[in-house]
């Protein structure tokens, strides 16, 4: 059985220079990179943020995929996971990622080189560490 503290929690926060985060373009865009996430995920599970409506909105509960909460992410998922972000980064040049941790710290991570990958996890799983 695989020991927990092998697995990392984390949210990953998708911005752009050029587009508003809300914009119904940005939305599609960042649900593109969920749908293939959630597709070619091997070890833990992706989910979009959601929030209540506010007053004067039609919908009750709003899915937004510019924040995506990852559980349960294993290096190797990890690897996955960099890759296919950086395959959809390549088409959004003005595009940043950041890690959101659940002490609410962040780590700007866009554009990772496959060699960085075990460091990065190493941090990921510090800071989740700290959190349990």
């Amino acid at each position: 059985m695989e020991n927990t503290s092998e697995k990392v929690d984390f949210q990953i926060v998708l911005e752009s220079e050029e587009v508003d985060k809300s914009s119904i373009y940005w939305q599609e865009q960042c649900q593109m990179l969920y749908d293939t996430i959630r597709k070619n995920l091997s070890e833990g599970s992706v989910s979009p943020s959601s929030r209540k409506g506010g007053e004067g909105e039609k919908a009750g509960i709003i899915i937004s995929f510019d924040v995506l909460t990852l559980t349960g992410i294993t290096l190797n998922s990890f690897y996955i996971l960099i890759k296919l972000i950086n395959i959809w980064e390549r088409n959004r040049k003005r595009s940043n990622l950041k890690y959101k941790f659940r002490n609410g710290s962040e780590a700007i991570c866009t554009n990772l080189d496959v060699d960085d990958i075990p460091e990065v996890y190493r941090r990921l799983k510090q800071e989740d560490n700290k959190q349990e």
